[in-house]
């Protein structure tokens, strides 16, 4: 079977985006320096995938570096003690990249999901570049012999 070109478009495209993600985590787990952050919000999430009891939460941050506000957000899910969740104002660790603090991300970044993502997006690359097999080449039928002992 061939794949379409938009079919390769897709697998190139997600790749490359699972691929950057990947870095990211692998980059903030790894060289991530953490600082302290302030809650601005606190926000049940309901996706279609998700059940709504799962009690999935999205904690919105900000934080400073040299003079300059960046924000952020993680996600803290199955979260069955809302106790357990910050409050507005309250601070939080996050973790960001010195050289780029737009670049951040929860307690839980890490470099394993990391790698994660990073694996399967290069799995899609190499999905959507490799070449598609070449259709065996049909063999041409032999046609009845016109000599025949006379």
């Amino acid at each position: 079977m061939k794949k379409s070109n938009r079919t390769r478009l897709v697998l190139v495209g997600v790749g490359i985006l699972l691929l950057l993600l990947g870095l990211r985590g692998v980059a903030l787990g790894v060289i991530g320096e953490t600082t302290q952050a302030a809650v601005t919000e606190v926000q049940q999430t309901v996706s279609q995938q998700d059940d709504p009891m799962d009690h999935n939460y999205q904690i919105s941050y900000r934080f400073r570096v040299d003079g300059k506000d960046y924000t952020g957000s993680f996600t803290r899910k199955k979260v069955y003690n809302t106790g357990t969740l910050p409050s507005v104002g309250s601070p939080v660790s996050i973790r960001y990249l010195a050289a780029a603090p737009a670049v951040n991300g929860g307690p839980d970044a890490g470099p394993v999901g990391g790698l994660v993502l990073g694996a399967l997006g290069l799995f899609l690359l190499f999905l959507g570049v490799k070449p598609a097999k070449a259709a065996p080449a049909p063999v041409p039928e032999e046609s009845p012999s016109t000599d025949s002992p006379e």
